[in-house]
C-alpha cells in the first residue's frame, strides 16, 4: 500500500509587498521561515494542501507576491493544492495564481484530485464579504456524486473554515455555518479527516466520527489557552501529515516565539 506524507498551510495573509506588516509581522518573512524548516525536514511531501487566506485583502498585488513565494513551494516538484478563505477575492486569484480569463466572483474553486490513489476535495466555504463560512447546495451536491466515485486510498476533505467548535469561543459565529449538512453529504464515506484553517491555532477533535484537523497559520498564532477573548502571539506554524497503512497520523509543528501581539 502507498505511504504518503503532505504538508497542510493555511492562512497566509500575504500582502502587497514583502516588506509589509501585519499586526507587526511580516507574514512573507514567516511563510519562508516554514519554508526553510520544510527544506530541513527528513521527509519530502508528496503533495500540499493550502486552506485558504491565501492573500490578505485580495487585492491583485497580494496575489502577484503570493505567486512569486508559490514558486519556492512548486521547486519541491509536488502539486499544490490551493483553496480560498474569506480574506480572498476569486476573481484575482483566478487570474493571477491560476492564469485564467475570470470574471465572476460568485463563481466557487472547488475540485477533486487524485494523488497515487489518495482522493484530496478541496472546497470553497468562502461568503462574500462575510467572516463565516458556508457550502452552498450545488457544491454538495457535487461532493456527494465525487465521494462514490472509487479512491482506492481514501479521501481527505479540505476547506477554509473549520466544521466544530473552537475552544476559542468567540471564534465559534465565525466558523462554518452549515457543518450538519457537510455531516450528512460525507459520514459513511472512506474520510481520513476534514482539514481546516481559519482559527490561527492548531486544532484536533472528532467531526461526526471523522477526524478533523484544523491547522496553526503561518501568519500569526491566536494563543488557545486565552478561550473567552483573543490573545496574538508571534508564532506560527503547519500541520505534518502522514498516510501510514491506510492510516492517517497528522503531527502539528509549531514555529514560536511569546511575545504577545494584541
Amino acid at each position: 500500500m502507498p505511504e504518503l506524507t503532505f504538508v497542510h498551510l493555511t492562512d497566509l495573509h500575504i500582502l502587497s509587498s514583502e516588506e509589509e506588516h501585519l499586526k507587526g509581522q511580516q507574514t512573507a518573512y514567516k511563510l519562508r521561515q516554514i519554508i526553510a524548516h520544510i527544506h530541513n525536514m527528513e521527509v519530502r511531501p508528496d503533495f500540499f494542501v493550502l486552506t485558504g487566506d491565501l492573500a490578505n485583502n485580495g487585492d491583485e498585488a497580494e496575489y502577484t507576491t503570493l505567486n512569486s513565494l508559490l514558486d519556492e513551494l512548486r521547486s519541491f516538484g509536488a502539486p499544490l493544492l490551493l483553496g480560498l478563505g474569506n480574506h480572498d477575492r476569486r476573481v484575482p486569484f483566478r487570474q493571477i495564481v491560476l492564469g485564467e480569463d475570470a470574471t465572476d466572483e460568485t463563481k466557487r474553486y472547488y475540485y477533486s484530485t487524485l494523488i497515487n490513489g489518495l482522493r484530496v476535495i478541496m472546497l470553497d466555504s468562502k461568503v462574500p464579504d462575510q467572516v463565516h463560512g458556508r457550502l452552498d447546495a450545488p457544491q454538495l451536491a457535487w461532493l456527494e456524486e465525487e465521494l462514490n466515485r472509487s479512491a482506492p486510498l481514501g479521501t481527505l476533505i479540505a476547506i477554509h473554515h473549520p466544521p466544530v467548535f473552537s475552544t476559542v469561543e468567540p471564534l465559534n459565529e465565525h466558523g462554518l455555518s452549515n457543518p450538519d449538512e457537510l455531516a450528512k453529504t460525507i459520514v459513511g464515506h472512506n474520510i481520513h479527516a476534514v482539514l481546516s484553517g481559519h482559527i490561527h491555532y492548531a486544532h484536533i477533535t472528532s467531526f461526526h466520527g471523522i477526524l478533523s484537523v484544523t491547522a496553526s497559520a503561518t501568519a500569526y498564532t491566536l494563543d488557545p489557552g486565552f478561550q473567552h477573548q483573543f490573545r496574538a502571539i508571534d508564532g506560527s506554524g503547519f500541520t505534518l501529515g502522514s498516510l501510514r497503512g491506510g492510516q492517517l497520523y497528522t503531527n502539528p509543528i509549531a514555529i514560536r516565539k511569546q511575545s504577545e501581539l494584541f
